[in-house]
This record gives C-alpha cells, sequence and structure tokens, in this order.
C-alpha cells in the first residue's frame, strides 16, 4: 500500500520514490528540532521570569530578616507546678504577657476584658477533626 501511495506522488509530482522518502525524513526531522528548540526556549523563559520573581522576595527577605534581629533571650526561670487550689493571678499574668508579647509590634493598646476558663470537651481536637471529616457533605 505504501508502494502504489509513493508511486502515485512520484507520478503526481515527477519526483523519485526514493526523493519522496528523502522529503519525508527531512520534513520529520525539522519538525523535532522545532518543537524541541521551541520547547528549550519556553523552559528558559521561565527560568528568567522565576529569577525575578524570586529576586523582589529575596530582597524582601533579607531587609525583614536585617529589621527584625532578635533580642538576646533571657535565662528561663525555673519550672513551678501550678496547683489547682493556687489564685490566678500568675495565670492572667501570663496570657496578658502573651498577648502582648503576640501584638508588640502592632503599636496599639489591648485590654483584657475577661478571661474565661475553657469547659471540658467531650472529645479531643484530632476527634472532632475526624468528626468533621467523615461527616461534611460532599
Amino acid at each position: 500500500m505504501t508502494d502504489n501511495l509513493l508511486r502515485t506522488m512520484a507520478i503526481i509530482t515527477d519526483v523519485s520514490a526514493a526523493d519522496n522518502i528523502n522529503a519525508m525524513w527531512a520534513t520529520v526531522i525539522t519538525g523535532i528540532i522545532v518543537v524541541f528548540l521551541i520547547l528549550a526556549v519556553l523552559i528558559g523563559l521561565l527560568y528568567v521570569i522565576s529569577f525575578f520573581s524570586n529576586l523582589g522576595n529575596k530582597k524582601k527577605k533579607e531587609t525583614k530578616a536585617a529589621a527584625a534581629a532578635p533580642a538576646p533571650v533571657p535565662a528561663p526561670a525555673p519550672v513551678e507546678v501550678i496547683e489547682e487550689d493556687e489564685d490566678d493571678a500568675e495565670i492572667i499574668a501570663v496570657i496578658s504577657a502573651a498577648i502582648a508579647a503576640y501584638t508588640a509590634g502592632d503599636g496599639k493598646s489591648y485590654a483584657i476584658k475577661k478571661i474565661k476558663r475553657a469547659e471540658k470537651q467531650p472529645r479531643s481536637s484530632w476527634g472532632n477533626a475526624g468528626v468533621n471529616e467523615n461527616t461534611r457533605p460532599f
């Protein structure tokens, strides 16, 4: 069948079958080379774009690192066991200090209005996550 097609093409174009095969291979090889060259150009373009987009991120990270130099950490205080009957003033002080440290860079002042103990949950957080995962709608 291929021989008939090549002979028909040779008759139509007045070119021998061997020349048609050579032209076919030249077209196939040229197509493959063009596809891979365009692919290489696209890959290079993506590398250039990622380089310039990461360049701005690196500058931001360097300025943040320079601006937020870590303060020296004081030596930790001895660990005390808090008993159930102990006054809640220490717990309130620790919560207040944690909130003050967390919001120190805001420039705003915060006031604690109420501190309430959380009620005991029937399940752990992992148990709640499992229930939520298995009962969510599709």
